[in-house]
């Protein structure tokens, strides 16, 4: 089965959102913790510092998930990959990525968590920069 580009993703998140082509944006690529094989992209709009849209694409179908606009008053994903291998104490060079599953650390696809992992141990940091040891299920809704 073939899977969208990052490209595609940002063409069907400016068309829902009804943004011009002018306004940056940008694709990140997450995997569903939970469901092996599942993947979307996070596309957000405008520029680092200030977002004014976010829109989860499903790789697969193309199709626009869950979206919702922002006030620009900040990044929508403000830690990077190297920031939270930092926050979570590992060295340089330690596996990060981008993932989601409903659990107490995001009720949303629109926040993922950073998976960090080296060959002992794998945690989890949110986009406030708390670190998580487990991705503990909700208790409601998710």
């Amino acid at each position: 089965m073939s899977k969208i580009t990052e490209d595609e993703a940002i063409v069907t998140a400016r068309s829902l959102l009804g943004f011009s082509p002018l306004i940056p944006a940008r694709a990140l690529l997450t995997s569903r913790a939970d469901r092996i094989g599942e993947e979307y992209y996070l596309v957000v709009f405008g520029e680092l510092q200030a977002s004014i849209g976010v829109v989860a694409v499903d790789i697969t179908s193309g199709e626009a998930m869950i979206w919702a606009s922002l006030p620009g008053r900040g990044p929508h994903v403000p830690i990077d990959s190297e920031t939270a291998v930092k926050r979570a104490g590992f060295q340089p060079g330690a596996r990060a990525r981008l993932v989601w599953r409903p659990c107490k650390a995001s009720r949303s696809p629109l926040y993922p968590l950073w998976e960090i992992s080296d060959n002992m141990r794998t945690v989890y940091v949110d986009q406030q920069g708390i670190v998580w040891q487990s991705l503990e299920p909700c208790d409601h809704g998710g």
